[in-house]
């Protein structure tokens, strides 16, 4: 499983469905989140006027955190949402090790430029 960040701006339907009947959205989405095979771990509103929510999630894979968010956005109480891959340090090592690693194999634009 991989982790992600998922950011969204509500919008004032979200604000206007909550003031009519108050819900625990972490309760209502959890559900959906696992049956495409995630976890949803924290989620979190905001008092910020560009982003307003705030989901950290485990997943399987990309595709199945994209179409998460698809249909959610598809519900039409976001403006804006937007996924992230997020790594954890031991993970960010792990990738740095690797680049390690493939450095001598690269070849930059401008080296072309400084054998000229």
């Amino acid at each position: 499983m991989h982790k992600y960040i998922i950011l969204g701006k509500t919008n004032t339907e979200f604000s206007a469905s909550m003031v009519n009947k108050p819900q625990n959205r972490k309760e209502i989405v959890t559900p959906f989140v696992e049956s495409l095979g995630g976890k949803l771990l924290e989620m979190l509103y905001l008092n910020h006027p560009e982003i307003s929510a705030v989901a950290l999630i485990e997943g399987p894979n990309d595709k199945a955190v994209a179409s998460m968010t698809g249909i959610i956005k598809a519900s039409g109480m976001f403006d804006d949402l937007n996924w992230y891959r997020a790594f954890d340090s031991v993970e960010l090592k792990n990738i740095y090790e690797l680049a390690s690693t493939k450095m001598s194999e690269y070849i930059s634009a401008k080296s072309f430029l400084e054998n000229e």
